[in-house]
């Protein structure tokens, strides 16, 4: 079994509608898609700010 460590990543937010914030991950590894409420922060989102998250690979069980 491989062990999965997430990592701390960066990427650019591209869009935030009423649900949602859009983010493009850095180093060309996509687009990611998350809810507003999965996002913890004081300051009002938007497109082109700069953002952390954790990052894994997902693994088929």
């Amino acid at each position: 079994m491989i062990e999965l460590n997430p990592i701390l990543t960066k990427g650019k937010i591209v869009e935030v509608n009423d649900t949602a914030v859009k983010v493009d991950v850095q180093g060309r590894l996509g687009v990611i898609c998350v809810p507003l409420r999965w996002v913890f922060t004081d300051k009002k989102l938007e497109a082109g700010q700069m953002v952390q998250f954790y990052f894994s690979y997902m693994q088929t069980i």
